[in-house]
């Protein structure tokens, strides 16, 4: 999720703003808000952690390192806290530095974090433009706690809170399909895919491919036979390393040898944050056409469709 919550605040590209925008804008009276926090160049990097990931479970926002001593100021009857007049500078080393601390100090890592550097002779400056998590909530390793942005500040997030959270955590969403061509009579080209439909990525995915009643698997995948308790069947299981996004897929090719009789292509599948699910898929050579496919959820129970097949 892209936040822009810098060209939001400073009305132009993140990239494009200079220090000279920073100074400008605290020439005036700024108050906090729950999308924007102010540091002074004093603070200690744990209470850096704790505002990132208060904005990570909530709506994301904007963390300003080295804005100016926060004052008290009165606004009718009411006193205000206001950051206005000179940068105070940070000596945190520079934005690198930030990142390697964030990502030691927050779980899970922030994946989404955007870090402008200001560095000058007096010491540094740094906008960190938050966005809100994918995948929530995440909690500051420095004292164990999950924080949220309440109005201006992080707040410890109650049991129930953090339980929703993980209750609404994203998760990738894997698929199957599969084309099936015709080599000849007996043999058939199939490529099977499996692909990530969601923005989230899937990161160590692993699948299984079971293929009922044919007579032989030709594929750079190692196919061994198995007697199963339903029927015999073809059988690999392996597992990728490459981290799989919206414009991968895994490609998995073979050659079938067919009995000319219907049979089953079963492809498993699962990742480190989703649990295994499955597709089956029963191609007719005589109709050249899949006539029957099934999920985990819909569909036909995969041992009635074997019985059928393979009488």
């Amino acid at each position: 999720m892209n936040s822009n919550y810098i060209e939001k605040i400073f009305g132009k590209p993140r990239n494009q703003v200079k220090l000279l925008d920073i100074e400008e804008y605290f020439s005036t009276p700024q108050e906090e808000s729950s999308v924007v926090e102010f540091k002074s160049g004093e603070v200690e990097i744990n209470d850096i952690f704790k505002e990132i990931t208060a904005f990570l479970n909530t709506e994301g926002g904007l963390l300003i390192i080295g804005a100016p001593r926060e004052t008290k100021k009165e606004l009718g009857k009411n006193i205000i806290k206001v950051c206005e007049g000179n940068l105070t500078y940070s000596n945190f080393k520079n934005k690198d530095w930030l990142y390697q601390k964030i990502a030691s100090n927050i779980v899970p890592t922030p994946t989404d974090l955007k870090i402008e550097e200001f560095l000058t002779k007096n010491g540094n400056v740094f906008l960190i433009d938050i966005s809100q998590s994918l995948t929530p909530p995440h909690q500051c390793s420095s004292d164990g706690k999950y924080y949220l942005r309440l109005e201006r500040d992080a707040k410890p997030a109650p049991h129930g809170i953090v339980q929703a959270l993980f209750d609404k955590r994203r998760v990738p969403i894997l698929s199957t399909d599969i084309t099936i061509t015709k080599i000849n009579n007996t043999d058939d080209e199939v490529l099977i895919r499996i692909q990530n439909e969601s923005r989230i990525p899937a990161d160590k995915v692993a699948f299984i491919v079971d293929i009922y009643n044919v007579a032989d698997v030709n594929s750079s995948h190692q196919f061994e036979i198995q007697k199963d308790i339903l029927a015999n069947k073809f059988s690999m299981s392996n597992h990728t390393i490459q981290v799989l996004v919206q414009i991968i897929s895994i490609p998995i090719k073979l050659n079938i040898r067919h009995f000319n009789k219907d049979y089953l292509i079963f492809v498993g599948f699962w990742c480190r944050d989703l649990d295994f699910d499955f597709k089956y898929f029963t191609y007719s050579p005589s109709e050249k056409k899949i006539v029957t496919i099934g999920t985990l959820k819909d569909g036909g129970l995969l041992t009635d469709e074997l019985n059928r097949i393979v009488k």
